[in-house]
């Protein structure tokens, strides 16, 4: 008897913890009450990006937008800074992830001087890997033309225990995610793609860097951005940071404007003249001419409801009507058993299709790596024609993911894109799992333009040269990876341990949370 009174007791005593824990600390939820809607402002009559925007749509057909890929993590890096210190009256800023690291902290300085000057700021973040203090979010939100919210925030933020317990407790609405990445100055240019703001995605970190893929895109496209951005802005999942903490105060943000401006002019690298505070106007003229006019439909999954999954839906539509050969970029591939079907049903037309995606070393996900494997076989099957990107790449894939030879362990091919037929692509933030295509929100843009589907393709294939990826074969009814100078028998990985990973994970019955 007392045994099991122990047992209940040692079991009920963690579980009473949780509890508490998670009711220690929670959000007030009558700041979504209190909050004003907030709408875009119209686009900047003068200044830097309205002569540079004006300049390029000169050169273009009425209704369409001009684009320029960015595929290089460093130029990626330049375009913030240039769109931040450039603008004159908004920047519209929408991320899933924005790293509290070296990077980060310089572009939230730019913004910081972007508002001191009186530029209209905003700031939305998903919360879910959100790594800067709830106290520095609602201190920097106190700057009169700055604010940030943090789209569907978990209630219990004091611990992460609570945080766990709370998210079990409302796991259907702490699940969904907002994924979108949009970065729109002035109203005149938007960034768009697969980039997140952390130093893995400029080509600074130590341990990887991603191979990834941003447009930069002018003309009329860039109103719809503003208008979903706005949609998201205003939406009930979206949290006033400076609700966040109770101390955020105007004295912490000059401490925080005060450090990240420290921390940038000691870094090695950021401190560099090119990264440095100027007139972008030479940058601009330099980039004119690499602009493409084309045909773009922005298409964005709607901020709470669950059946508005434009995205997925333009991006079926997208691969199943395209007349031609078929190429597919993503860093996260689970298709499921109804994808496998309808990849199959595509090459059994006999379309041909590529798949990029990261090899086991190469992949920063291993969870996703472990229930990509299952379908490996069936791919190659259908005929589809596999290629896993190498976690040392030995042609230009490194240049572009690294910024000043940092050197990074490994690097993780991030890329999200589609070329279908001789004219139709897509470019955004969508992978091709279950959580991107049936639980997260997503953006992108649907391109109709041969000139920039000739520019994409030409990118991704040049990716899939053995220096880059492993291409995948069946011998004997064994897959094997094959390069110029290697075949190997089993998927290349960075250790032992990270294969131990991949084979416990794929134990783990948590495909549809991938």
């Amino acid at each position: 008897m007392r045994k099991k009174l122990a047992l209940r007791f040692s079991l009920a005593v963690p579980l009473l913890m949780l509890i508490m824990a998670a009711s220690c600390t929670t959000l007030d939820y009558s700041a979504y009450d209190t909050r004003s809607l907030d709408f875009r402002l119209q686009p900047a009559q003068n200044g830097a990006l309205r002569d540079f925007s004006r300049k390029i749509e000169e050169d273009i057909e009425p209704g369409l937008s001009a684009l320029l890929l960015v595929p290089e993590n460093d130029e990626a890096l330049l375009w913030r800074l240039a769109l931040a210190d450039s603008a004159e009256k908004s920047l519209d800023i929408q991320y899933f992830l924005w790293d509290d690291d070296r990077t980060s902290r310089m572009l939230m300085h730019r913004l910081i001087l972007a508002a001191d000057r009186g530029v209209k700021v905003r700031i939305l973040v998903d919360d879910i890997f959100t790594s800067h203090p709830d106290l520095a979010v609602a201190s920097l939100s106190k700057h009169p033309n700055l604010e940030i919210r943090i789209f569907n925030p978990n209630p219990s933020r004091s611990t992460d225990a609570g945080a766990a317990f709370r998210f079990m407790l409302e796991v259907r609405r702490l699940n969904r995610r907002m994924h979108n990445k949009l970065f729109i100055a002035d109203g005149r240019a938007a960034l768009i793609g697969g980039r997140n703001i952390g130093d893995n995605y400029f080509g600074l970190a130590t341990d990887y860097n991603f191979l990834d893929l941003d447009v930069l895109a002018v003309g009329e496209s860039v109103d719809d951005m503003a208008a979903s951005f706005d949609l998201f802005w205003n939406s009930p999942a979206s949290f006033p940071g400076v609700r966040l903490h109770k101390r955020g105060s105007v004295e912490y943000l000059d401490e925080l404007r005060t450090v990240y401006g420290t921390e940038v002019l000691e870094d090695t690298i950021l401190s560099e003249e090119r990264f440095t505070p100027c007139s972008w106007i030479p940058f601009f003229h330099e980039r004119y001419t690499r602009f493409i006019p084309a045909s773009v439909r922005f298409v964005s999954d709607h901020p709470y409801d669950d059946d508005g999954r434009e995205v997925t839906e333009s991006l079926v539509d997208l691969i199943g009507n395209g007349s031609g050969d078929i190429i597919m970029s993503t860093p996260y591939f689970i298709p499921g058993l109804e994808g496998i079907h309808n990849f199959a049903g595509i090459a059994e037309q006999g379309t041909r299709m590529r798949l990029l995606v990261p090899s086991l070393g190469s992949i920063n996900h291993t969870a996703v790596h472990s229930h990509y494997r299952k379908y490996r076989r069936t791919i190659l099957e259908s005929g589809i024609e596999v290629f896993e990107y190498r976690k040392d790449p030995r042609g230009g894939g490194r240049e572009l993911a690294e910024t000043a030879d940092n050197g990074a362990g490994f690097i993780s091919m991030h890329m999200k894109a589609v070329v279908a037929g001789e004219s139709r692509s897509y470019v955004g933030s969508l992978n091709l799992d279950h959580r991107a295509m049936r639980i997260n929100t997503e953006n992108g843009l649907i391109v109709e333009s041969k000139q920039f589907a000739d520019s994409l393709r030409s990118l991704l294939e040049s990716f899939m040269v053995p220096e880059e990826s492993w291409r995948l074969v069946l011998e004997d009814g064994r897959i094997r990876w094959k390069t110029q100078d290697a075949v190997r028998k089993t998927a290349p990985a960075r250790s032992v341990f990270q294969r131990i990973s991949e084979f416990m994970y794929r134990l783990l019955p948590i495909e549809n949370m991938l």
